[in-house]
């Protein structure tokens, strides 16, 4: 690609420490500063620092994860009981020993899919009008406050849901879209993993950052498998008691938000000491003379940043392809989370708490990918092939699209369950696409754009799942319509994205200043 649309060419330091993450393996001989997105030897922070923000985002993901994972699917079987109950006038909620086989058919499920896919498509509505703002006074004020509001607008929403849903006779079980309004406190769970990310890439290393990465969402699937069984137990106790424990849970997350270290200061003392690109300086230049007023001070702060926005990311063809595919694995992502645990009771006549056991087995797989599958060879491609960081993370994202094809096609096509569980498995090894691929995004932006990168890759994730959610619920409500192969509708779709982001990955290319040779050419 021509590199004058790409960001400023970077510069490659040889003073910086040649160390990486262990779960890539021996990589001694790699120059972690690969890009101007690394941090200056002279800025870098102490590696008791680095190990405190990793420390503590981990302690803040586990605290927070904990509360979803047991939540996710109580939820599920309170809202149907819940819809069974508007259909049914005669159906008796809250019955757990003795369930009522017509919350089962088609005319349950298909509002079920339909109301949750709406409730989505809200979540990610709700948060648009906010993030750039909030992307705005992270950049400027802090990573931390900005986490804790995000956290605390998912409280308000989770008591909202947790309210219409304790309250049959008040509410009605649509009821719960009106919590998303509290997403306008924050912005919701995307910029809090916005946030999650930009702590990182503010302390940590590029040449780190993957294995970083890696450790974290390997973390979350540990939870999957460890929680999954216990919510699954609880359900054929009482959804209630896992509902009201992982609100619990959330409440001790959004102050554990504020044991996270603040990291602006030191992005901003790397900046500093870094020369610049001309569009920054023309950018810093416009900046000149301060507003007079605290409104023409935020007018003039949205418009500046708007166009940092644009001339740094949306300016660069390497930065959209990645964007884009990026967003249609979200996607995919986003149907798994939201219609699988659905799809597979319905498709196997499965109860909830079979269904939520049957998916652990998505979680170790993914585990096993991450600590295990992806490691080795990301260090046969180091050591055996001379890869560098970039180069390694691009060609593992490539081999991880395909799994996720076809594991995306099986899933909606497996007419038995041990073919389904089949299918889980080959969807799983392509877990660490999405990973990769925000790695990528991550190092081939200018320094100061990163929390600006992730904001906007965080509104991109909006847009996507406010489209793609209640299209992908309105084809699994047509599905269980249809019935038979046809019930996996939104798993065809989602093997047709799945192609359409590997064939933009295949055809990605580094973009000029980015070291992507081996690693004898570059020593």
């Amino acid at each position: 690609m021509s590199s004058q649309h790409e960001p400023v060419p970077a510069r490659r330091s040889r003073d910086a420490e040649p160390e990486v993450g262990h779960h890539f393996g021996d990589v001694a001989h790699e120059e972690a500063p690969l890009l101007d997105t690394d941090l200056p030897s002279d800025s870098a922070p102490s590696k008791s620092f680095q190990h405190l923000v990793v420390s503590m985002c981990v302690l803040f993901l586990f605290i927070v994860e904990v509360s979803q994972f047991v939540m996710i699917a109580p939820l599920q079987q309170v809202l149907e009981d819940r819809i069974c109950g508007d259909i049914y006038p005669d159906h008796e909620l809250g019955v757990v020993a003795n369930p009522d086989d017509r919350c089962k058919d088609k005319f349950v499920q298909k509002q079920l899919a339909m109301l949750r896919s709406w409730d989505v498509s809200a979540q990610m509505f709700v948060p648009l009008f906010v993030q750039i703002p909030f992307g705005i006074i992270a950049d400027k004020y802090g990573r931390r406050p900005v986490l804790f509001l995000s956290l605390l607008g998912a409280g308000l929403q989770t008591a909202w849901v947790l309210l219409v849903l304790s309250l049959p006779g008040v509410f009605s079980a649509w009821s719960i879209l009106y919590g998303n309004i509290a997403y306008l406190v924050g912005g919701g769970a995307s910029m809090a993993a916005a946030m999650i990310w930009t702590l990182i890439a503010d302390a940590i290393p590029v040449a780190k950052r993957t294995s970083i990465f890696y450790l974290l969402y390997a973390m979350i699937l540990v939870l999957a498998v460890v929680v999954n069984p216990i919510s699954a137990l609880l359900l054929t106790i009482n959804p209630w008691i896992a509902l009201c424990s992982g609100f619990a849970i959330l409440l001790v997350g959004i102050f554990a938000s504020l044991l996270v270290p603040e990291t602006l200061a030191l992005r901003q003392k790397a900046d500093s000491n870094r020369p610049r690109g001309a569009d920054f300086d023309r950018a810093a230049a416009l900046s000149a003379g301060p507003p007079n007023t605290w409104v023409e001070h935020a007018v003039f702060t949205v418009q500046n940043d708007m166009g940092h926005i644009w001339r740094f990311v949306f300016a660069s063809k390497s930065v959209m392809v990645l964007t884009l595919a990026y967003a249609l694995n979200y996607a995919i992502k986003l149907n798994a989370a939201s219609n699988l645990l659905q799809y597979m009771a319905k498709r196997f006549d499965w109860t909830w708490s079979t269904a939520t056991y049957v998916q652990t087995v998505d979680s170790v797989t993914a585990l096993v990918a991450l600590l295990v599958i992806l490691p080795a060879g990301s260090w046969i491609l180091v050591n055996k092939r001379g890869y560098g960081p970039l180069r390694r993370d691009l060609l593992l994202s490539r081999i991880s699209v395909l799994f996720v094809i076809g594991g995306s096609l099986l899933t909606a096509f497996a007419p038995v369950p041990w073919l389904f569980v089949i299918s889980l498995v080959i969807t799983s090894l392509g877990v660490g696409f999405s990973t990769l691929c925000r790695a990528l995004l991550n190092a081939i932006v200018e320094p100061h754009t990163v929390a600006t990168l992730n904001t906007t890759v965080s509104m991109m994730e909006a847009v996507m799942g406010l489209v793609s959610s209640p299209v992908l619920g309105w084809l699994l409500s047509q599905g269980i319509e249809l019935g038979g192969p046809w019930m996996g509708l939104p798993f065809i779709v989602c093997g047709g994205m799945a192609l359409l982001s590997g064939i933009l990955m295949a055809g990605f290319r580094l973009p000029d200043g980015v070291c992507t040779g081996r690693l004898d050419d570059r020593i």
